[in-house]
């Protein structure tokens, strides 16, 4: 797997941190396909604290896909 560029890293420290400081529900999808919802406490390079269910999940970020905001939609919106 090759290096990030020190721009790839500037935009995720920039939406982690941001993640972080406004204590944002995120939603992370991970490459096996499970969800979890929660609030990130803290990361590293290789690591990303997650708050979920009540408990402290440290998750590799090679298993992570995707990450974003939390967003429950009403199922009216979604017609």
């Amino acid at each position: 797997m090759p290096a990030m560029s020190a721009e790839e890293q500037d935009l995720q420290t920039t939406l982690l941190s941001r993640f972080r400081r406004e204590n944002t529900t995120v939603a992370v999808w991970l490459v096996s396909g499970k969800r979890l919802v929660g609030r990130i406490k803290g990361y590293d390079r290789f690591t990303l604290l997650l708050e979920h269910a009540g408990a402290d999940h440290l998750v590799f970020k090679h298993a992570i896909a995707t990450i974003g905001p939390a967003r429950d939609f009403p199922r009216d919106d979604l017609r």
